[in-house]
């Protein structure tokens, strides 16, 4: 399937953050509404037999791909580098220690990789390369991202109408940046039905809260973007932009961060208790070496069988440099 970008416009505040895993939730879930229950099942048997009919990416600030998790630099050869005078500031000189070392601080913080870093280096990714570039250039790598604030609620009494003593509580909301844009990524044969499924999420609301005003996008097709297929064939190993999780996760190999995630049932679809079990995930920008086997939807996540939670990994090409290790390219 071809790899489609997309631009999504943030219209106001998220309740949920924007990831794979929650937008293909939500695909299914206005596909139900919109054409029933047999072409929901459909979709569904498709992701089991292993013939996912789309694969979505978490959303990135726009020009950017989530910083890879690479074999880390140990100490002896970062400082052999830096020896070498291989760590060049802005001015093209060499660093001190005490500079190489108060930017390394800065750069393991970084949650994403401008992308034309990434295309750089793509080909051969090491941390010993990817921080030459960044002190070349720190100001690149500035990327603003979404604020996490915290908001006072107060629980309303259903027979009074009134507030509820006792009933304050607080949420967490993301505010975009001013003017601030995301990329998604799809893997897809049909890009024209998927980016109309996606429009309607953006006019209805994404995630928690979405009755209030938030989670609203626009989202369009980044018409600039193609991903090179010969590079793709050439290129064994895979950038994850996506949340991945599967009920047999042995196979699995690489760099990778995992996190457990909980969540909630649609309306009017779970038994008894409307939430989720929690599941264990592997986190985006994991550098994979090997996927363990699908089928990558969970199942037994509620009481009710029909619940399930679509993990399907969505990947860019890259290759581990030898080792990890190959001297700092300062071209």
């Amino acid at each position: 399937m071809a790899v489609h970008r997309y631009i999504l416009k943030p219209q106001s505040a998220w309740g949920t953050p924007l990831r794979s895993d929650t937008l293909a939730g939500l695909l299914l879930y206005r596909l139900a509404e919109d054409e029933g229950e047999q072409a929901l099942k459909a979709e569904i048997s498709a992701f089991m037999d292993g013939r996912p009919p789309f694969v979505l990416s978490s959303a990135m600030p726009r020009d950017t791909v989530f910083a890879p998790k690479l074999p880390p630099l140990p100490r002896k050869r970062f400082a052999d580098l830096l020896t070498k005078g291989a760590f060049c500031g802005e001015d093209g000189k060499p660093l001190s220690a005490f500079e190489a070392l108060s930017l390394f601080k800065k750069y393991r913080k970084k949650r994403f990789l401008p992308y034309p870093v990434w295309k750089r280096h793509c080909q051969s990714l090491s941390v010993a390369n990817l921080f030459a570039d960044f002190c070349k250039n720190p100001g690149l790598w500035e990327i603003p991202a979404a604020k996490r604030h915290q908001e006072m609620h107060v629980t309303i009494a259903r027979n009074s109408n009134t507030a509820l003593e006792g009933g304050l509580f607080v949420s967490h909301a993301y505010w975009p940046a001013e003017g601030q844009e995301y990329h998604i990524y799809a893997q897809t044969e049909d890009s024209a039905a998927l980016l109309e499924r996606l429009r309607r999420i953006g006019l209805l609301g994404f995630g928690r809260d979405s009755s209030t005003g938030k989670g609203a996008f626009s989202i369009e097709e980044d018409t600039n973007f193609a991903l090179d297929d010969s590079m793709s064939a050439a290129l064994p190993h895979g950038l994850l932009v996506s949340m991945l999780s599967a009920m047999d996760m042995r196979g699995l190999e690489g760099w990778y961060a995992v996190e457990v995630k909980s969540g909630k049932a649609g309306q009017g679809i779970s038994r008894g208790n409307p939430y989720k079990s929690p599941f264990l995930c592997v986190q985006e920008g994991a550098v994979i070496t090997h996927l363990p086997k699908g089928p990558f939807v969970l199942q037994g996540l509620n009481a009710n069988p029909d619940i399930v939670q679509i993990t399907q990994p969505l990947t860019l090409p890259c290759r581990l440099a030898e080792d990890g290790m190959e001297e700092v390219n300062n071209a």
